[in-house]
Protein backbone atom coordinates (compact mmCIF):
# COMPACT_ATOMS: atom_id res chain seq x y z
CA UNK A 1 0.00 0.00 0.00
CA UNK A 2 1.19 3.52 -0.76
CA UNK A 3 2.40 5.64 2.13
CA UNK A 4 2.47 9.40 2.58
CA UNK A 5 3.05 11.90 5.35
CA UNK A 6 0.76 14.87 5.94
CA UNK A 7 2.80 17.93 6.91
CA UNK A 8 0.16 20.41 8.10
CA UNK A 9 -3.27 20.51 9.69
CA UNK A 10 -5.78 21.23 6.88
CA UNK A 11 -9.18 22.80 7.46
CA UNK A 12 -12.65 21.62 6.47
CA UNK A 13 -12.24 22.66 2.84
CA UNK A 14 -9.74 19.82 2.31
CA UNK A 15 -11.86 16.90 3.50
CA UNK A 16 -12.60 15.51 0.03
CA UNK A 17 -8.92 15.00 -0.71
CA UNK A 18 -8.16 13.78 2.80
CA UNK A 19 -10.80 11.08 2.31
CA UNK A 20 -9.49 10.15 -1.14
CA UNK A 21 -5.89 9.87 0.01
CA UNK A 22 -6.93 7.78 3.02
CA UNK A 23 -8.66 5.35 0.65
CA UNK A 24 -5.53 4.57 -1.35
CA UNK A 25 -2.61 5.19 1.03
CA UNK A 26 -1.47 4.70 4.59
CA UNK A 27 -1.31 8.16 6.14
CA UNK A 28 0.84 9.45 8.94
CA UNK A 29 0.83 12.94 10.46
CA UNK A 30 4.13 14.71 11.07
CA UNK A 31 3.55 18.49 11.01
CA UNK A 32 6.50 20.54 9.79
CA UNK A 33 7.43 24.08 10.80
CA UNK A 34 7.89 25.05 7.15
CA UNK A 35 4.13 24.67 6.68
CA UNK A 36 2.96 25.92 10.09
CA UNK A 37 1.46 29.02 8.45
CA UNK A 38 -1.01 26.71 6.68
CA UNK A 39 -2.33 25.01 9.81
CA UNK A 40 -6.10 25.42 10.01
CA UNK A 41 -6.13 26.83 6.46
CA UNK A 42 -7.59 25.45 3.20
CA UNK A 43 -4.33 23.67 2.32
CA UNK A 44 -3.32 20.02 2.49
CA UNK A 45 0.44 19.45 2.28
CA UNK A 46 2.05 16.02 2.17
CA UNK A 47 5.26 14.17 1.35
CA UNK A 48 4.92 11.33 -1.15
CA UNK A 49 8.01 9.41 -2.22
CA UNK A 50 10.19 12.38 -1.33
CA UNK A 51 8.04 14.83 -3.30
CA UNK A 52 6.27 17.70 -1.55
CA UNK A 53 2.69 18.09 -2.78
CA UNK A 54 0.46 21.05 -1.93
CA UNK A 55 -3.31 20.97 -2.49
CA UNK A 56 -4.77 24.47 -2.29
CA UNK A 57 -8.53 24.75 -1.78
CA UNK A 58 -8.65 28.51 -1.23
CA UNK A 59 -10.38 31.25 -3.19
CA UNK A 60 -8.22 32.24 -6.19
CA UNK A 61 -6.18 34.90 -4.40
CA UNK A 62 -2.88 33.64 -5.85
CA UNK A 63 -0.52 30.85 -4.85
CA UNK A 64 0.99 30.67 -1.38
CA UNK A 65 4.56 31.69 -2.19
CA UNK A 66 6.29 29.90 0.66
CA UNK A 67 4.70 26.51 0.10
CA UNK A 68 4.98 26.91 -3.68
CA UNK A 69 8.71 27.42 -3.30
CA UNK A 70 9.05 24.31 -1.13
CA UNK A 71 6.75 22.12 -3.22
CA UNK A 72 7.37 19.88 -6.18
CA UNK A 73 3.71 19.96 -7.22
CA UNK A 74 1.10 22.58 -6.36
CA UNK A 75 -2.52 21.61 -7.09
CA UNK A 76 -5.11 24.40 -7.08
CA UNK A 77 -8.87 23.98 -6.91
CA UNK A 78 -9.32 27.46 -8.39
CA UNK A 79 -6.59 27.73 -11.03
CA UNK A 80 -7.94 31.02 -12.28
CA UNK A 81 -7.09 31.58 -15.94
CA UNK A 82 -6.75 35.35 -15.51
CA UNK A 83 -4.35 35.12 -12.55
CA UNK A 84 -0.74 34.82 -13.71
CA UNK A 85 0.28 33.05 -10.49
CA UNK A 86 -1.73 30.01 -11.48
CA UNK A 87 0.16 29.70 -14.76
CA UNK A 88 3.44 29.05 -12.94
CA UNK A 89 5.07 25.73 -13.90
CA UNK A 90 4.37 23.74 -10.72
CA UNK A 91 0.66 24.55 -10.61
CA UNK A 92 -1.68 21.67 -11.49
CA UNK A 93 -5.44 21.52 -12.01
CA UNK A 94 -8.04 19.67 -9.95
CA UNK A 95 -11.48 18.31 -10.74
CA UNK A 96 -14.55 19.67 -8.89
CA UNK A 97 -15.12 18.54 -5.29
CA UNK A 98 -16.94 19.65 -2.15
CA UNK A 99 -16.53 19.68 1.61
CA UNK A 100 -17.73 16.50 3.35
CA UNK A 101 -18.10 15.07 6.84
CA UNK A 102 -14.85 13.43 7.97
CA UNK A 103 -15.29 14.47 11.60
CA UNK A 104 -14.40 11.05 12.99
CA UNK A 105 -11.20 10.78 10.96
CA UNK A 106 -10.27 14.37 11.80
CA UNK A 107 -10.45 13.64 15.51
CA UNK A 108 -8.72 10.26 15.44
CA UNK A 109 -6.01 11.12 12.90
CA UNK A 110 -4.95 14.64 13.91
CA UNK A 111 -5.80 14.30 17.62
CA UNK A 112 -3.67 16.03 20.23
CA UNK A 113 -1.03 17.07 17.71
CA UNK A 114 -3.62 18.98 15.73
CA UNK A 115 -5.19 20.47 18.83
CA UNK A 116 -1.81 21.78 19.98
CA UNK A 117 -1.16 23.36 16.59
CA UNK A 118 -4.25 25.59 16.45
CA UNK A 119 -5.65 25.54 20.00
CA UNK A 120 -8.66 23.70 21.32
CA UNK A 121 -11.25 26.33 20.36
CA UNK A 122 -10.26 26.41 16.69
CA UNK A 123 -9.80 22.64 16.61
CA UNK A 124 -13.31 22.19 18.05
CA UNK A 125 -14.73 24.71 15.58
CA UNK A 126 -13.18 22.85 12.65
CA UNK A 127 -14.48 19.53 13.95
CA UNK A 128 -17.99 20.93 14.36
CA UNK A 129 -17.91 22.36 10.84
CA UNK A 130 -17.02 18.91 9.53
CA UNK A 131 -19.66 17.24 11.67
CA UNK A 132 -22.38 19.43 10.14
CA UNK A 133 -21.40 18.57 6.57
CA UNK A 134 -22.99 15.58 4.76
CA UNK A 135 -21.00 12.37 4.52
CA UNK A 136 -19.81 11.39 1.06
CA UNK A 137 -21.84 8.91 -0.96
CA UNK A 138 -21.52 8.04 -4.61
CA UNK A 139 -25.15 8.12 -5.65
CA UNK A 140 -26.58 6.06 -8.53
CA UNK A 141 -27.94 7.90 -11.54
CA UNK A 142 -31.52 9.05 -11.04
CA UNK A 143 -33.82 10.44 -13.72
CA UNK A 144 -35.77 13.10 -11.83
CA UNK A 145 -39.45 13.49 -12.70
CA UNK A 146 -40.76 15.98 -10.14
CA UNK A 147 -40.34 19.62 -11.21
CA UNK A 148 -38.89 20.59 -7.84
CA UNK A 149 -36.06 23.11 -7.84
CA UNK A 150 -34.01 24.24 -4.88
CA UNK A 151 -31.45 27.03 -4.80
CA UNK A 152 -30.14 29.09 -1.92
CA UNK A 153 -27.06 31.24 -1.48
CA UNK A 154 -25.38 33.80 0.72
CA UNK A 155 -25.47 37.53 -0.03
CA UNK A 156 -21.93 38.81 -0.62
CA UNK A 157 -21.22 42.48 0.04
CA UNK A 158 -18.16 42.60 -2.21
CA UNK A 159 -19.58 40.48 -5.04
CA UNK A 160 -22.72 42.35 -6.10
CA UNK A 161 -22.45 41.03 -9.65
CA UNK A 162 -22.69 37.46 -8.31
CA UNK A 163 -25.65 38.44 -6.11
CA UNK A 164 -27.45 39.84 -9.16
CA UNK A 165 -26.86 36.70 -11.25
CA UNK A 166 -28.23 34.45 -8.52
CA UNK A 167 -31.17 36.82 -7.99
CA UNK A 168 -32.04 36.54 -11.68
CA UNK A 169 -31.86 32.75 -11.50
CA UNK A 170 -34.16 32.63 -8.47
CA UNK A 171 -36.64 35.01 -10.09
CA UNK A 172 -36.64 32.91 -13.28
CA UNK A 173 -37.44 29.83 -11.20
CA UNK A 174 -40.15 31.51 -9.13
CA UNK A 175 -41.86 32.94 -12.21
CA UNK A 176 -42.10 29.59 -14.02
CA UNK A 177 -45.52 27.96 -13.38
CA UNK A 178 -44.07 24.51 -14.05
CA UNK A 179 -41.68 24.74 -11.10
CA UNK A 180 -42.14 23.95 -7.44
CA UNK A 181 -39.40 26.24 -6.12
CA UNK A 182 -37.84 26.40 -2.67
CA UNK A 183 -34.98 28.57 -1.43
CA UNK A 184 -33.74 32.09 -1.97
CA UNK A 185 -30.93 34.39 -0.90
CA UNK A 186 -30.09 33.97 2.77
CA UNK A 187 -30.70 36.97 5.00
CA UNK A 188 -27.49 38.43 6.37
CA UNK A 189 -26.98 38.60 10.13
CA UNK A 190 -26.30 42.34 9.86
CA UNK A 191 -29.70 42.83 8.22
CA UNK A 192 -28.28 44.38 5.04
CA UNK A 193 -29.96 42.82 1.98
CA UNK A 194 -27.43 44.50 -0.35
CA UNK A 195 -30.17 45.43 -2.78
CA UNK A 196 -31.81 41.99 -2.86
CA UNK A 197 -35.64 42.22 -2.82
CA UNK A 198 -37.53 40.78 0.14
CA UNK A 199 -39.42 38.47 -2.23
CA UNK A 200 -36.34 36.28 -2.76
CA UNK A 201 -34.94 36.29 0.79
CA UNK A 202 -34.97 33.20 3.00
CA UNK A 203 -33.51 31.87 6.23
CA UNK A 204 -30.38 29.72 6.20
CA UNK A 205 -30.69 25.99 5.59
CA UNK A 206 -28.53 23.61 7.70
CA UNK A 207 -25.79 21.97 5.61
CA UNK A 208 -27.28 18.46 5.57
CA UNK A 209 -30.78 19.77 4.75
CA UNK A 210 -29.26 21.98 2.05
CA UNK A 211 -27.61 18.94 0.46
CA UNK A 212 -30.77 16.82 0.64
CA UNK A 213 -32.84 19.52 -1.03
CA UNK A 214 -30.14 20.05 -3.67
CA UNK A 215 -30.22 16.32 -4.39
CA UNK A 216 -33.97 16.50 -5.05
CA UNK A 217 -33.63 19.45 -7.43
CA UNK A 218 -34.28 18.60 -11.07
CA UNK A 219 -32.00 21.45 -12.23
CA UNK A 220 -28.88 22.82 -10.58
CA UNK A 221 -27.24 26.17 -11.25
CA UNK A 222 -23.45 26.23 -10.96
CA UNK A 223 -23.37 29.85 -9.87
CA UNK A 224 -20.25 32.02 -10.00
CA UNK A 225 -18.61 31.97 -6.58
CA UNK A 226 -16.38 34.52 -4.84
CA UNK A 227 -13.65 35.82 -7.16
CA UNK A 228 -14.85 33.48 -9.96
CA UNK A 229 -14.01 30.38 -7.93
CA UNK A 230 -15.77 27.13 -8.76
CA UNK A 231 -18.68 26.44 -6.44
CA UNK A 232 -18.97 23.29 -4.34
CA UNK A 233 -22.42 23.03 -5.85
CA UNK A 234 -21.00 21.81 -9.16
CA UNK A 235 -19.61 18.50 -7.90
CA UNK A 236 -22.64 17.97 -5.67
CA UNK A 237 -25.09 18.59 -8.51
CA UNK A 238 -23.21 16.21 -10.82
CA UNK A 239 -23.20 13.51 -8.14
CA UNK A 240 -26.93 14.09 -7.57
CA UNK A 241 -27.81 13.61 -11.29
CA UNK A 242 -29.04 17.19 -11.69
CA UNK A 243 -29.27 18.91 -15.05
CA UNK A 244 -26.57 21.56 -14.55
CA UNK A 245 -26.69 25.07 -15.98
CA UNK A 246 -23.40 26.97 -15.85
CA UNK A 247 -21.52 29.91 -17.24
CA UNK A 248 -18.23 28.98 -18.97
CA UNK A 249 -15.50 28.29 -16.42
CA UNK A 250 -12.97 30.98 -15.56
CA UNK A 251 -10.75 28.40 -13.90
CA UNK A 252 -8.78 25.62 -15.55
CA UNK A 253 -10.07 22.10 -15.08
CA UNK A 254 -8.20 18.99 -16.23
CA UNK A 255 -11.14 18.42 -18.57
CA UNK A 256 -14.18 20.68 -18.97
CA UNK A 257 -17.66 19.15 -19.04
CA UNK A 258 -18.98 19.19 -22.62
CA UNK A 259 -21.88 21.47 -23.52
CA UNK A 260 -25.01 19.58 -24.47
CA UNK A 261 -23.49 16.31 -23.26
CA UNK A 262 -22.53 16.78 -19.60
CA UNK A 263 -23.61 20.34 -18.80
CA UNK A 264 -25.52 23.23 -20.38
CA UNK A 265 -23.54 26.46 -20.72
CA UNK A 266 -25.10 29.89 -20.99
CA UNK A 267 -23.49 33.25 -21.72
CA UNK A 268 -26.04 35.64 -20.21
CA UNK A 269 -28.47 35.55 -17.25
CA UNK A 270 -31.25 36.49 -19.65
CA UNK A 271 -31.04 32.91 -20.94
CA UNK A 272 -32.22 31.43 -17.63
CA UNK A 273 -35.92 31.53 -18.42
CA UNK A 274 -35.66 29.85 -21.84
CA UNK A 275 -33.11 27.22 -20.80
CA UNK A 276 -35.08 26.20 -17.71
CA UNK A 277 -38.28 26.00 -19.74
CA UNK A 278 -36.57 23.97 -22.48
CA UNK A 279 -35.02 21.52 -20.00
CA UNK A 280 -38.32 20.93 -18.23
CA UNK A 281 -40.25 20.39 -21.47
CA UNK A 282 -37.62 18.17 -23.11
CA UNK A 283 -36.96 15.19 -20.82
CA UNK A 284 -34.84 13.38 -23.44
CA UNK A 285 -32.34 16.25 -23.59
CA UNK A 286 -32.49 16.73 -19.83
CA UNK A 287 -31.79 13.03 -19.26
CA UNK A 288 -28.89 13.07 -21.75
CA UNK A 289 -27.15 16.00 -20.05
CA UNK A 290 -27.90 14.82 -16.51
CA UNK A 291 -26.66 11.31 -17.28
CA UNK A 292 -23.56 12.70 -18.99
CA UNK A 293 -22.81 14.95 -16.01
CA UNK A 294 -23.14 12.01 -13.63
CA UNK A 295 -20.76 10.00 -15.82
CA UNK A 296 -18.28 12.91 -15.74
CA UNK A 297 -18.43 12.89 -11.95
CA UNK A 298 -18.13 9.11 -11.62
CA UNK A 299 -15.20 9.02 -14.07
CA UNK A 300 -13.16 11.99 -12.86
CA UNK A 301 -14.38 13.41 -9.56
CA UNK A 302 -14.63 10.64 -6.96
CA UNK A 303 -12.32 11.19 -3.96
CA UNK A 304 -10.35 8.02 -4.65
CA UNK A 305 -10.04 8.78 -8.37
CA UNK A 306 -8.79 12.31 -7.72
CA UNK A 307 -6.30 11.07 -5.13
CA UNK A 308 -4.97 8.47 -7.58
CA UNK A 309 -4.52 11.16 -10.23
CA UNK A 310 -2.63 13.41 -7.80
CA UNK A 311 -0.25 10.65 -6.72
CA UNK A 312 0.25 9.55 -10.32
CA UNK A 313 1.30 13.07 -11.29
CA UNK A 314 3.50 13.37 -8.19
CA UNK A 315 5.28 10.12 -9.07
CA UNK A 316 5.92 11.30 -12.64
CA UNK A 317 3.58 8.78 -14.27
CA UNK A 318 1.13 11.32 -15.66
Amino acid sequence: MKELTILNLPNSYCTYYFLGLSQIAKLRFAPQQDFAHLNGKPFLVFDYQGKIVVIENDDPVGVDLKSYGLSDYYFATNKLKANEDYNWPKVQTLYPHYSINTAGQYLSFFGLKGLNLIGWKEFARQWYTLYRRPKFHQFPYEMKERNYMFFSGSIWKKEQWANDIRRQYIEACKSNPLIEFEGGMVRRQDGDPCGMPESILTDKFPAVEFSKKSQQSIIGFNNPAVMDAVSWRLAEYLNYSCFVISFPFKIDLPQDPIHGEQIHYIQDPREFKDVIDFALKNPTYRDKVSRGGKSYFDTHCLPKTQAERILSIASGKN
